[in-house]
């Protein structure tokens, strides 16, 4: 692999070694980004109890589950942080305080890190169903890619990361070998809510990315375009997110009220918004995320 060799300056070098006698802890904690881990395991307990909550008779595997939960969060945990070795010269102009951390953590002991994690992560897997290992395998290989390669293609890149959360829910049903109407939900809201996101970061981090060839789409495209296909997607989101009250009703000839309300509020709310500040890429990036633990309370009411 090769990394910046900007970062393997001797300044470098002297905050590296003063990170591993001080601060790299706490660097490497914050490049493992502990909001969007709360949301991975949010996510994942939700549709744990989501599915047993529709079936009483279900027991629930909490040993299995604690495992499988465990290496998804340090496969997502080894994947931030081998990213953020790939990414050290465009976050020096996108993210300088992320690339601050990685340099006080050192890359080789970022590294170093990273494969530990993977490990732990693909051995704790292996305790569980084949299928899920394979997932988790192939989620390491898909991360390999997305950092080295992938990040560049632009939406490509965004899909796969996409599809990787929407994974989470998914390997929760594949567990318990059976499903749930607001369990099923999670994954399509899941990935959209995820790609959205991505895309909206890409833009975010337009200076950066295009300076080292990124192809994102707000790269590609001229802004006035690119704003009106996110004013799309995101009307699109919004409208995904109250679908499954009606479609709920065209089933069972009932509209989930409570639902409805709550998705409204927590989820429809904050993303409406985002319209007031349409430029600041930053600020729809967090009413995404707030979006989204929105959107997983409202399920609870479905």
């Amino acid at each position: 692999m090769a990394f910046a060799q900007s970062w393997c300056t001797p300044g470098a070098r002297s905050v590296s070694a003063l990170g591993r006698r001080w601060g790299w802890i706490p660097a490497l904690i914050r490049l493992s980004r502990p909001l969007n881990l709360g949301l991975i395991l949010s996510t994942s307990l939700s549709a744990l109890l989501l599915t047993t909550r529709a079936q009483p008779d279900l027991s629930i595997p909490w040993l299995s589950w604690v495992l499988m939960i465990s290496s998804s969060l340090l496969i997502a945990v080894g994947g931030y942080w081998l990213n953020d070795l790939y990414d050290q010269p465009i976050d020096r102009l996108n993210r300088p305080q992320r690339a601050f951390w990685v340099a006080l953590v050192g890359q080789r002991i970022l590294l170093s890190a990273t494969l530990f994690v993977w490990a732990l992560g693909l051995l704790l897997s292996g305790f569980l169903p084949w299928t899920i290992f394979g997932l988790h395998g192939g989620a390491v290989a898909l991360l390999v890619w997305y950092a080295r390669w992938g990040k560049k293609t632009g939406l490509l890149g965004n899909a796969a990361i996409a599809l990787l959360t929407g994974l989470v829910p998914w390997e929760v049903l594949l567990l318990l070998r059976t499903t749930s109407y607001a369990a099923d939900w999670m994954i399509p809201l899941a990935i959209s809510f995820n790609f959205v996101r991505e895309i909206v970061k890409d833009a975010e981090d337009l200076a950066g990315d295009r300076l080292y060839g990124v192809a994102s789409l707000a790269a590609r495209l001229t802004p006035a375009t690119f704003s009106r296909l996110l004013v799309v997607l995101w009307l699109a989101l919004m409208a995904l997110c109250v679908a499954p009250a009606f479609l709920h009703a065209l089933i069972w000839h009932s509209l989930p009220w409570g639902y409805l309300f709550a998705v409204a509020l927590g989820t429809v709310l904050p993303l409406s918004l985002g319209f007031l500040r349409w430029s600041a890429y930053g600020f729809l990036s967090g009413a995404l995320k707030v979006g989204m633990g929105g959107g997983l309370l409202a399920l609870w009411f479905l």
